[in-house]
C-alpha cells in the first residue's frame, strides 16, 4: 500500500523559506563592533543645570594596528557629555559620535559626593530601560568627583574599569567597605532610605612610573537623598558586623610602642531590640576570632580581653555616625518593625529620630586563634 504524506514537498519549503526569514530579521543589520560604544564604567556629577557624565568606553582598535586590540596602549576611549539628565547624556553620547550605546558590558556606576540621591530612579532610569544591564551592577560614591575616577586613563588591567570593579571586590572581601548593586539601591525606594555605598578614590603609586591607583577608602552613609557621613575602614568593618556581612578584617594595632598585625575573622552576629521600660536598647552579641602576630620573643602581645574591648570601641563609632546619628544604614528600622510594629507605624515617616533614640547595647567575645 502507498502512503501518501499529507505534508507535502512546496508546503515543506515554504515553512523553511519562512523560518530562514525569522532567522534572519531576528538579528541585527549591523553586527560591527565599531559601530558600538561598549561602556564599561560611568560616572556622574552634579553641574549647575543637570549632570557631567563621564563614560568609559572600550576601544575595539588602536592606532595604525590592524588587531582588535593594540597592546601598544590603552584599550580605553573617555568621553564626558553635559545634559539636563543622565539618560539625555547617554544619547548625546551615541549621537555626536555616531555610534550606539552598549550598556550590557557595564560593570560600574560610579556618582560625584555631591550627588543627590533623593530620586533614585531618575539617576538610573538610562539603565532601566535597557534590558542589556545587569541590575547586579556595582554602585560607589567617589570622595570628590565621579570624573576624577572614571576620566583617569589606567595602564594595568585590561580596562581601567576592571581596576575599579576588582577594588571594591577586594574592599568588600577585607572587610574595608560595603557592597552596593544597583538593585539593593533601587530596592531601597519603598523602605527609609538609608544606604551604606563603597568610596573610591586615586591615590599615586611609588616608584618611578607614578601610576595613579584605584583605593577603596570607606563607606560613605546616605540619608535623606545625600551623603550624611564618612566611614573609615574600621569604622566600615563595624558596620559590617552589625550587619552580620563581614569576611575578615586586617589592621594594626599598637600597644605599649610595639604594633601587631592582627586579623579579625570567624563573626557571628546576633542582634534584636529589646524595650525597658519607657527605653529601647538595641543589642549586637558578636563573637569573633584573631590572629595576632608574635614578638621576638613569641608572646602574645594582645589578650582576648583587649581584642574585644577594641571591637566593642570600633562598634560605637560606627554607631555614633549611622544610626545614632538618625542615618540607620545598620537597619535597626527593621528590628522596629518587628518587635515594635506599633510604634514604627506611627513614626516610619520619621524612622532616622526614632532610631537615634535608642540605645546601643555591644557584647563581644574575641579569641585569638
Amino acid at each position: 500500500m502507498k502512503v501518501h504524506n499529507s505534508f507535502s514537498a512546496g508546503k515543506r519549503i515554504a515553512v523553511l523559506v519562512t523560518v530562514l526569514a525569522l532567522v534572519l530579521f531576528s538579528f541585527p543589520e549591523d553586527h560591527n563592533i565599531e559601530n558600538r560604544l561598549i561602556v564599561h564604567a560611568v560616572g556622574v556629577d552634579r553641574s549647575d543645570d543637570g549632570y557631567e557624565v563621564s563614560f568609559q568606553v572600550f576601544r575595539s582598535s588602536g592606532a595604525g594596528a590592524d588587531i582588535p586590540i593594540d597592546i601598544s596602549r590603552s584599550n580605553v576611549q573617555l568621553i564626558k557629555e553635559k545634559a539636563r539628565t543622565v539618560a539625555e547624556a547617554v544619547d548625546k553620547c551615541s549621537a555626536q559620535l555616531g555610534r550606539d550605546v552598549f550598556l550590557g558590558h557595564l560593570q560600574v556606576i560610579c556618582f560625584g559626593r555631591d550627588t543627590d540621591f533623593s530620586s533614585p530612579e531618575e539617576l538610573f532610569s538610562f539603565a532601566l530601560k535597557d534590558r542589556s544591564v545587569y541590575l547586579g551592577l556595582e554602585v560607589c560614591v567617589a570622595e570628590g568627583r565621579a570624573e576624577d575616577v572614571i576620566m583617569q586613563e589606567l595602564n594595568r588591567g585590561t580596562v581601567s574599569s576592571e581596576n575599579l570593579f576588582k577594588a571594591l571586590k577586594e574592599g568588600l572581601k577585607g572587610g574595608r567597605t560595603e557592597q552596593c548593586s544597583m538593585l539593593s539601591f533601587l530596592s531601597c525606594i519603598s523602605s527609609p532610605k538609608f544606604f551604606a555605598v563603597p568610596v573610591v578614590s586615586l591615590s599615586e603609586q611609588g616608584g618611578e612610573k607614578k601610576e595613579p591607583v584605584i583605593d577603596v577608602t570607606g563607606t560613605a552613609v546616605i540619608a535623606g537623598g545625600r551623603v550624611v557621613n564618612m566611614l573609615d575602614d574600621e569604622e566600615s568593618y563595624g558596620l559590617s558586623l552589625l550587619r552580620d556581612r563581614s569576611e575578615h578584617f586586617d589592621t594594626v594595632i599598637e600597644k605599649g610602642g610595639r604594633q601587631a598585625d592582627v586579623r579579625f575573622d570567624n563573626a557571628d552576629t546576633d542582634c534584636y531590640l529589646i524595650r525597658e521600660g519607657d527605653k529601647l536598647v538595641f543589642n549586637a552579641d558578636i563573637s569573633l576570632s584573631a590572629s595576632v602576630s608574635l614578638d621576638i620573643k613569641g608572646r602574645d602581645i594582645l589578650s582576648d580581653e583587649e581584642l574585644s574591648d577594641y571591637v566593642g570601641v570600633m562598634l560605637m563609632r560606627t554607631w555614633e555616625k549611622t544610626s545614632g546619628a538618625g542615618c540607620d544604614a545598620v537597619g535597626v528600622w527593621k528590628y522596629v518593625r518587628q518587635s515594635e510594629p506599633e510604634l514604627f507605624l506611627r513614626e516610619k515617616e520619621s524612622i532616622g529620630e526614632l532610631v537615634s533614640r535608642i540605645e546601643p547595647r555591644f557584647t563581644v567575645r574575641c579569641v585569638t586563634e
